[in-house]
């Protein structure tokens, strides 16, 4: 009976371990960026049919983002530590119901391809989160059959002290995420990383052509370049009556840009232009470029704006590109440029999730040098 019980012991003690780490590094990926889970959140509201609430209360989703990430993480320290046992599973379970439902009708119907349960850390597919979200159900069962039963003392200081701690502290650091740029960057616009090719090293599209053995009845696709592996010279190179056993395939051609920016659906596109000039633009090394980034005109914090165009004035003299990035209509671009004197700047218009992955300050500043970014800059970063 003894031995019995410290194996019970014992695997309390390993699913605990395996459930609260979980959850400590969800929730502290969370944290670091509560901005992004309140759009993620905002996203699930409005593929559910809540985006009517979000309308009514903006603030909504940030809230819910706030409490998700400390509750997540409160968890997983209560469990981690092995202390308020029950009230560390309830709120496990609850959380394990909902987003164990949540996920697979995500799984079957994709409506939401990232349901952000890592932030910007990890990315897993549906089926993935889901399976995931299975796992930790198994694990939180075992840890219902195998706790020892004892009743807590509720009344000890030290668990008390250790949970308000804890409590306090990812709050703050909760709320300093969302007031300035996250702490940790799991997004491709980290600081230090590059963004694009450089003018010099970018090259033109490739064609892909498609060609039919003739006896074989077999298709294959050879590339146009004028060099590299499969291409269409290399072919005829390796068989000189290449056209006699070959014949080509209209209508299968395709055009490969070469040329990418590291940042999915991000581009610029100047007012009354379908031209795509983010390559030009992030890829020039001849001057800094400087993005004033301002995903929502009518969002945007004045007191904000107003030290985001101090800050730039002072580089009118330096060799830098100063351009504003939108995701508002160019109906209000107008309005927006003659409130803030911004008539020596170009607007170009992003997409608004490409520019809430760049920045999460409504204004912010994206500093660029040789196609790399250099500085992040929230507002509140800025001087008044």
């Amino acid at each position: 009976m003894e031995s019995e019980n410290k194996i019970k012991t014992s695997l309390d003690y390993v699913l605990r371990f395996i459930f609260g780490s979980v959850f400590l590094f969800s929730g502290f990926v969370k944290t670091v960026d509560p901005m992004g889970t309140a759009y993620k959140i905002e996203e699930y509201m409005n593929v559910f049919g809540f985006q009517f609430l979000v309308d009514f209360a903006g603030w909504l989703p940030l809230m819910l983002s706030i409490l998700l990430c400390v509750l997540e993480f409160m968890v997983g320290a209560m469990m981690f530590l092995h202390i308020y046992r029950k009230p560390a599973r309830i709120i496990a379970t609850c959380f394990m119901v909902f987003f164990t439902i949540t996920t697979l009708i995500d799984a079957l119907t994709n409506k939401v391809t990232d349901c952000g349960c890592f932030g910007d850390a990890v990315k897993l597919t549906n089926w993935q989160t889901f399976w995931k979200n299975v796992a930790l159900d198994v694990v939180l069962v075992g840890i219902f059959l195998f706790d020892t039963k004892k009743k807590e003392d509720y009344s000890r200081l030290a668990p008390c002290i250790a949970l308000i701690a804890i409590l306090l502290g990812i709050t703050i650091f909760s709320i300093r995420n969302i007031m300035y740029e996250p702490v940790i960057d799991f997004r491709p616009w980290k600081i230090g990383n590059k963004m694009a090719p450089t003018i010099e090293e970018q090259q033109p599209p490739i064609t892909y052509a498609t060609y039919k053995n003739i006896k074989t009845g077999e298709e294959k696709e050879f590339s146009m370049a004028a060099e590299g592996e499969n291409t269409l010279m290399e072919a005829y190179e390796k068989d000189p009556q290449f056209s006699e056993h070959w014949t080509y395939v209209d209508g299968k051609n395709r055009v490969v840009g070469t040329n990418t920016v590291a940042a999915d659906g991000f581009s610029l596109t100047a007012l009354e232009s379908r031209d795509d000039e983010s390559l030009e633009l992030l890829g020039d090394t001849t001057v800094d470029l400087y993005m004033l980034a301002v995903w929502n005109m009518d969002l945007a914090s004045d007191e904000g704006m107003k030290r985001a165009v101090k800050y730039l004035e002072k580089l009118t003299n330096t060799n830098s590109n100063i351009i504003l990035v939108t995701a508002s209509t160019s109906s209000k671009w107008l309005e927006f440029q003659e409130k803030y004197d911004l008539g020596q700047y170009m607007f170009y218009s992003c997409d608004d999730k490409a520019i809430k992955a760049m920045i999460r300050s409504n204004p912010g500043i994206v500093h660029m040098k040789n196609t790399i970014v250099k500085e992040k800059l929230a507002w509140r970063n800025l001087s008044k």
